[in-house]
Parts: C-alpha cells; structure tokens; sequence
C-alpha cells in the first residue's frame, strides 16, 4: 500500500522471507505516468535501508547516505528503492556465516528488487536503474549480468580487479606504496616515525599504526615489505576460516571466487556512469578508469567523473585534513542525481 507524504509517496515491497524495501516515490503528476526508479546499493558492512552511519564511523556527523540521495531524486521526479543489507538481516553463526550470507545474496537481492520494481504500477518499467557506491557497485554489475537485456548503471568508487587481487592491494600494496612513496630514503630505510606523526595521510585508513612499536623509528623497506605480507595473509586465512568480525567465512569465500568486475562488461550492454573522488584511498581513481576504458572497449555508453577534493564516500576532508565518510558533498550529491537523469533519459542505450 503506497502512503502518501507532501513531498513524496512510500510503498514497502516484499523481497524475500519477510524482509522487505522501502520504495519512495516522487508525488504523481497530473498526468499520472509511472516513474523512473532507482535501486540503491550500499558499500560493505552493516547498513540499514537510509545507509546510516554514526557519528564516531563517519568522522563527520551522523550521515543517512541513501535518505538523504532518495529525497533528492524524488525530488528530481525519480523513485528510489532501499534495504537493509543482509550484514544486518542475516545471522553470522559464529563467523561460519550461511548460504544466505554471501555476496551472491547481495546479487540475488538486486535482480529481486529490479523484478519488484519493474512490476509496480506506478514504476516505468523501461527505466529501472542500478546505483551502488562502492561493493554495492560490484553488486550492480553482477545483477546486471544476470537480468540481462539493456542495463542502466550508476556506480560510485567502483572496484574494478578480481577481489583475491583487490583486497591484497587494500590491506598490503598500498600501505608499501604510502611508505615507499613519502617516507624510504635512497637507501631504502623507512622513516616510520614521520609516517606515525602524518595523521592526516593515514587518515581513515590505516589504524593504529603500530610499526614504531615494532620496528622502532626506522626501519628497512625489503623487511616491512616481508613483515606486512606475512600479516596481511595471516588475515585472510582468518577471513576464509570465519574469523574476521566483518564478515562470516561464507561472505568471504563467495566473494573472493567472483571474477573481476570489470569482466562482467562483457555480459552488459546500456549505459553506465562511473564516479569516484580524487582523493578515493579505498577505491582510487586506477579503479575507476579500468572499469570505464573496459565499458568503452566492450561498446557500452559510459561516461566517467573524477570528482577534485572528495574521497571514498565522496565526502570532504574536514577543517583538519581528516578524511570523513559522508555525508556526500552538496554538489556531488547534485552531479549524482543529474548523471541518473542522463543515464535514465529514454532513448537508445549503446
């Protein structure tokens, strides 16, 4: 049953085992047609349907990512579609996680509620589009895959390689890079207390910072370089025996045998646009141009924005330099909602 608000209409639609999505919908026209809609996908971890984050997780204020995108575009004469991800739904079992619990169930999610959507009556079933922000853009792509047909894409701070090959960069490649690229004299020694004083660059992304403790305030490249892979492996085989608090072994598992995203190209035709901050440490910018210089090789209609000063949730630095996690800036949030409108426009998609 649709309830009707001054700004915008809401219906709640099933999607499985009694979970449901919460579709908002801008206040019909005079003259009635349906609307474009879109699926909103969240980046990894324990999300609800308005992408809430606290305070102290997003360095920033409380932030509502998805409330905040949804009423802009039923402000834009667009509907929005949001749900609580299975990291909040589903039980973990002690780490060993289910069947249920994986990124396949992300995917199986998506292509649900594309389905649900494209029934609705007051949904225009020809402009359906899939917007995921970080992994909710490998789970947009993926569902695309699988659905088939011309797709619409919109995905922001986009992992593009195999996860086995993106995760090892996140937890150990870039950490070298950082090290090797501000603070290893020619003669290969580390100056790991400046590395420890730089609280603005490892802002967000790498605490604590424990390797003066461990080394002292210097120490050699080749030694880090050993030391971090032997604990970065040491964390995957904790991830895939079901013992990272993050996710359960199942999620893991699953996700590491997906192929890399950008290879799911070659199973989608349509239009995508890709967005990603230009100080993205999670999901840089690399990671962007591989997706959109494959879409372009594979004959798909893509279009890639590079946003100055944003990061990984496309949100500023505080006053102090401090990376944040939203909300999402002011006019990103603007450009978002216009790239939806494009990509949405009827008309041929390839």
């Amino acid at each position: 049953m649709i309830d009707d608000h001054a700004t915008e209409r809401t219906d709640e639609i099933p999607l499985d085992q009694g979970r449901t999505a919460r579709l908002r919908l801008p206040v019909a026209g005079p003259d009635g047609r349906p609307a474009p809609a879109v699926v909103l996908l969240h980046p990894y971890g324990v999300w609800d349907r308005d992408a809430y984050l606290p305070a102290e997780a997003s360095g920033n204020g409380p932030v509502r990512l998805f409330a905040d995108l949804g009423t802009a575009l039923t402000a834009a004469g667009t509907g929005a579609l949001s749900y609580d991800t299975r990291f909040l739904t589903e039980d973990p079992h002690g780490g060993a996680g289910s069947p249920r619990f994986t990124f396949t169930g992300l995917v199986d999610d998506a292509v649900r509620a594309v389905e649900q959507l494209r029934a609705h009556p007051a949904v225009d079933a020809d402009r359906v589009l899939l917007l995921g922000v970080s992994m909710g853009a490998e789970v947009a792509l993926a569902a695309a895959e699988r659905l088939g047909g011309e797709s619409r894409l919109v995905v922001v701070a986009p992992s593009a390689e195999a996860r086995p090959v993106f995760q090892r960069w996140m937890g150990l490649d870039r950490r070298l890079e950082w090290l090797a690229a501000g603070f290893t004299a020619a003669d290969g020694t580390v100056d790991l207390a400046a590395a420890l004083a730089d609280t603005t660059g490892r802002s967000g992304w790498w605490e604590p910072f424990d390797l003066v403790e461990r080394f002292g305030p210097q120490a050699g490249l080749e030694v880090l370089r050993a030391e971090l892979a032997l604990e970065y492996d040491a964390w995957e085989d904790a991830a895939l025996a079901g013992k990272d608090e993050t996710a359960p072994a199942s999620f893991w598992r699953d996700w590491f045998a997906q192929p890399a995203p950008y290879r799911r190209l070659a199973g989608i035709t349509g239009r995508l646009a890709v967005h990603v901050g230009a100080e993205d440490w999670t999901t840089p910018t690399r990671q962007a141009h591989l997706l959109h210089r494959a879409a372009l090789a594979r004959g798909l209609r893509s279009q890639l924005h590079v946003h100055p000063g944003l990061g990984h949730l496309m949100s500023p630095r505080t006053a102090d330099g401090l990376r944040t996690y939203g909300p999402f800036d002011p006019d990103f949030q603007r450009a978002l909602v216009a790239s939806v409108d494009e990509v949405l426009r009827p008309g041929p998609t390839h």
